[in-house]
């Protein structure tokens, strides 16, 4: 675990967080931001690359999480480390989109994509955090307003109305006229009514 990291969190009070979790110390942070290239093979044998798609950005962080206190937060000991463990599977089991604030970031709306939480007879009252996230692009609607050029002067209401009656659906035995209709195309298709 890095001290210097501990210390420095404690003493400047910028603590790592996933949504509204405090991690006492962060490990690692990966950001991880690629793009798919389209190829389209030619005739002569090379490729085309003719356009660029952007893929959701990705973080991996691994923290820890200690039951005992730092230089100026104390612990609650094991009942921390139990919280602790049941806010992550909240934030799992929710599927909510989280922020994550790191020392030099903030990541939002992102979604958690895998989670590991281990503890070990080694690490004492400590909880090794390791976490992937994905960000998540949200659609947002656009309104436009139709040209008047383009709209109907005479359009009113919702699109596809119509004054004229529809009828009524029959149901009930068939006519002869229709009967005959139904004879013909069994007929037609092999099978015998």
């Amino acid at each position: 675990m890095s001290i210097v990291n501990l210390l420095f969190s404690a003493l400047s009070g910028k603590r790592t967080t996933i949504g509204v979790l405090e991690l006492d110390a962060l490990l690692t942070e990966n950001t991880s931001l690629s793009s798919q290239i389209t190829e389209y093979p030619i005739e002569d044998g090379t490729v085309i690359s003719d356009h660029i798609t952007r893929e959701s950005e990705r973080l991996s962080l691994s923290g820890v999480i200690t039951g005992t206190g730092t230089l100026f937060n104390v612990g609650l000991g094991k009942y921390k480390l139990i919280a602790a463990k049941e806010t992550l599977r909240e934030l799992h089991a929710k599927r909510e989109l989280v922020t994550i604030v790191t020392g030099l970031d903030v990541y939002e709306d992102f979604a958690i994509e895998s989670l590991e939480i281990e503890r070990n007879s080694d690490d004492g009252e400590r909880l090794n955090i390791s976490a992937e996230f994905r960000k998540i692009q949200k659609v947002t609607l656009r309104k436009e307003e139709v040209p008047p050029e383009k709209a109907a002067p005479n359009a009113k209401g919702k699109a596809g109305q119509t004054k004229a009656k529809t009828g009524k659906a029959q149901t009930g035995k068939p006519t002869n006229t229709q009967a005959q209709k139904i004879t013909k195309l069994g007929e037609w298709s092999g099978k015998k009514q």
